[in-house]
Parts: structure tokens; sequence; C-alpha cells
């Protein structure tokens, strides 16, 4: 195919500058065919086998589906055997010419027979895997939705308990309060009675006093000296007795001064300056309450490769591709999704994109306003990329937007 974009045209009809619509495609041609291309495609000698599908099913495919390569990219053959020793599948040009001295080749079909002992992990046992993973999920999303209701009743129980505990207190310190006011209001009440009493007695003496007063008046206006003289006796006998029981009123404490205070429970000190919360408030994380079932076998579902487990001793490299990078001090590579390679250079700020075949794509500076980065890079997405500044400082690992 052109590119690794989903086709829409027919691949043939664009070659000769005629844009048509495609109806099917052909994994094996790697190309989207129109109505009429299909019908010669299906005739042809070297084609009629090959097993085309419908563009609407070819779209439906997983991207990394679609992007596998069925033909040799180097002999432009179809793949049609599978070297264990290499991990690899080959042509039959590359069985001639690579793979001379292997010693396990066989043919790519022998894959899809389990009595070979090669075939990959089977869809069948992918989608027992899927079932397996999908059941746990459930179970556990249903296992965290229950604990969200569990924790949403128990903040509501909680908060209830605290109202609750905050009433009982409240009730209790107005009961403590209204006790005190009441014994407050008593105490007022006999005290004042008690100073009535002595005020009636006061002002009951000070009419005395006046009316001897009004008396020493009358006897000075209109008083003979005899009268005077004999009267004198009288009033100070009257003044005395006065005197006296005023005095035996100050004497006796009626006159004393009465002070209300009011001095609180120390408890209510230690309430308010020792007692730092309302209260506390735990999580605790119990056992689960749920369980997974793996009724296959993980390891052999998900971990078995096409060749089983290989040691160092039998892995054995095979060069591919050459490319020639012009630039010097190349510390770090990495491929993208879509096969474009990035290379960058030891800090220079540069990163370089060559395509696939070695052709060169771009040459970015990286931020200027940063010194001295490049010394590895590793993908993140299809966008970006991170790229470590180095053994220098500062020590730093750039995420660097490549779009």
């Amino acid at each position: 195919m052109a590119n690794n974009e989903v086709v829409s045209f027919c691949d043939i009809c664009q070659s000769r500058d005629i844009n048509k619509l495609a109806e099917e495609y052909c994994p094996q041609c790697e190309e989207a065919l129109c109505e009429d291309c299909l019908h010669h495609h299906k005739i042809s000698k070297l084609l009629k086998s090959h097993q085309t599908i419908s563009f609407e099913k070819y779209n439906r495919l997983p991207y990394f589906i679609k992007k596998i390569k069925l033909n040799c990219e180097e002999h432009d053959c179809f793949f049609e055997f599978y070297c264990k020793s290499h991990d690899s599948l080959c042509c039959k040009l590359c069985l001639i010419s690579g793979h001379k001295e292997c010693k396990e080749t066989i043919f790519f079909e022998d894959f899809l027979t389990p009595s070979t002992g090669y075939h990959p992990v089977s869809l069948h046992n992918i989608e027992k895997a899927l079932k397996d993973l999908e059941t746990n999920i459930c179970s556990a999303l249903k296992d965290r939705y229950r604990n969200l209701t569990e924790l949403r009743e128990q903040k509501q129980k909680i908060s209830e308990q605290i109202k609750e505990k905050r009433q009982e207190i409240n009730t209790r310190l107005d009961n403590l309060e209204d006790a005190l006011l009441e014994k407050t209001s008593a105490m007022e009440t006999e005290y004042c009675l008690q100073i009535n009493k002595v005020i009636a007695k006061l002002e009951n003496e000070k009419n005395k006093v006046d009316d001897i007063k009004e008396d020493v008046d009358s006897v000075k206006l209109f008083a003979s000296n005899l009268q005077i003289f004999m009267g004198t006796k009288t009033f100070q006998e009257n003044v005395s007795t006065n005197e006296i029981y005023v005095q035996e009123l100050y004497d006796d404490g009626k006159l004393n001064n009465f002070t209300m205070d009011c001095t609180f429970n120390d408890k209510l000190e230690e309430l308010r300056n020792e007692i730092k919360s309302f209260g506390d408030i735990k999580v605790e994380n119990s056992k689960k309450h749920t369980s997974f079932s793996w009724k296959g076998d993980k390891s052999a579902q998900l971990s078995q490769s096409i060749s089983g487990v290989k040691t160092i001793e039998n892995i054995n490299a095979r060069l591919v591709r050459k490319i020639n990078i012009d630039a010097n001090c190349l510390t770090g590579c990495a491929i993208l999704e879509d096969g474009n390679m990035l290379f960058i250079e030891a800090y220079k700020n540069n990163l370089l994109k060559y395509a696939s075949n070695g052709e060169i794509r771009s040459k970015s500076t990286i931020n200027p306003q940063s010194h001295s980065i490049g010394y590895d890079l590793a993908v993140i997405d299809s966008n970006t990329v991170a790229v470590s500044g180095g053994g220098n400082p500062p020590y730093r690992i750039n995420v660097i937007d490549i779009s």
C-alpha cells in the first residue's frame, strides 16, 4: 500500500491516475481493489487463490493488524515460512539465502496446527483469557461500587452520630446552665430580702430622727427656758436609744456588703482548653470482599511465545538493512509506531527523523533555551518523546512534542 492510512480508493487505478472507490482489500497483495480490478484479481491464475475481504471488514481490523506486512521487503515475496532459530518469518528466497543452516524452519500454515508445538497463542485462548479478565473486572467494579455506596452510607450515619452527640452535650450544658441561673436567682432573692429588712429598720429609725428634729425645732421656737432645760434630758435619751439601735445593726453585720460571684467547674476549662477535637474518623483498609477467578492458565494464555523461551546461546542476529545517517555522535535512537526512526545527536539539541527506507524526513532543533540536550531518547506516543540531558547538571528528562 502507498501508506499506512486507511485507503478508500483503488490502488491499481490510482497508479493509472484514476480515482475509483475501493470495494475490497487483498492482504496478500496489500492493495485496495475496486469492483473491476477485483474481477480481474479473481480470475488471474496467480492471484485467484488470494482471499480478499470487504473494505468495511478491513476497516474494522485493529491498526496493529492492518500495518502487519505480509510480504518480505527484501525480496518482495510472500512470507511462507517461520524460522525458530531466528524467531522470524521468511519468504522462500530468505529461506535459501539466509536460513540454509537453520535446522528448525516450518511452513507458516503449520502455525495453525497445534500438533506442531510451535503455534502461537490461539485466539481461543485469548478469548478465554479475555472472558476471565472481563468477569474479574466486572466483579471488581461491582465491589468498588458497593464500597462507594457503603462509604456514603457510613458518612451519613457518622454525620447523624455527630449531631446526636452534639445535641446530648448541648442538652446537658443547657440543664447545667439553667440550674446555675436558677441558683443565682434564688440567692439574689434571699439576700435582697435581708437587705430590704435592714432598709425598713433604717427607714423607721430615720423617721424617728426626723420626728425628734421637728420636736427640737418646735422647742427652740416656742418653749420656755425651763421647758428647754427639762426637755433636753428626754431628747438625749431618745437620741441615745436611736444611736444604740443603729450601732447594733452595724455590729450585728446587718450593714455588711453582699457580693455575688460565679466560679465555673474546672471540667469546663478542660473541655475548652484540653479537648482539641470533637472526635476522629478512621478508615479501615480491611480484607478484600471480592476475589478473582482465572479458569485458564494465565501464563499459558498470555505469556506463551511463538517459539517458547529462548536462551542467549540460540539467538542469532540477521542484518536486515543499513541506513546512512549524515551526523556524528549519535547517542540515542527509537522507532515510532509509523515505522519512522528518530536519532539524537549528543548534546547538540538536534532531533533527526528518518523513514524506514533511510530517507531523511526532518531535522528539528529542540528548544534552544534548554542547554546541551541530547543523550538518549524514548518514545512516549506517536507525537511525544522523552530526551535525557546527559551526565551534566541540570539533570532533567525533557518531554518533546515532535508534531
